[in-house]
């Protein structure tokens, strides 16, 4: 299978939207992207636990997803990540292993809060 033709059955799977940040050598951020097109699912990487079902706050580390981007969105060790669903449930983490593909990209995820998504709710972040 060509990189292009991978590359297109990747984006078709792309039903979640990541927003990352950087940490800066003044102690801040900068964003590196907003809502980009995604795929999150269950770690190949590591040995992952199985979601659990409500919102809750979750142990660092203890909870690991894969991140599919595009090529050119690839992330480093430390980026905070915020990725939002369909349904509006939202995974808080941090970036670990990142694989870069012709094709895609693949991150792993360890994963510190899952939450609802503050504009549908009205509530504040989580």
């Amino acid at each position: 299978m060509t990189d292009s033709a991978m590359a297109a059955i990747l984006a078709r799977t792309y039903l979640h939207a990541v927003t990352a940040y950087r940490p800066t050598a003044e102690g801040g951020e900068e964003r590196l992207c907003q809502a980009a097109p995604c795929a999150l699912s269950r770690s190949a990487h590591t040995s992952a636990p199985t979601p659990p079902d409500s919102a809750r706050a979750l142990p660092e580390a203890s909870y690991r997803l894969s991140l599919y981007t595009r090529p050119e969105l690839a992330f480093r060790l430390g980026d905070r990540v915020e990725v939002t669903g369909e349904d509006g449930r939202v995974w808080h983490g941090r970036t670990s292993d990142s694989f870069r593909y012709p094709s895609h990209c693949v991150t792993v995820v360890e994963v510190s809060e899952v939450g609802r998504d503050s504009r549908e709710t009205g509530e504040g972040s989580v």
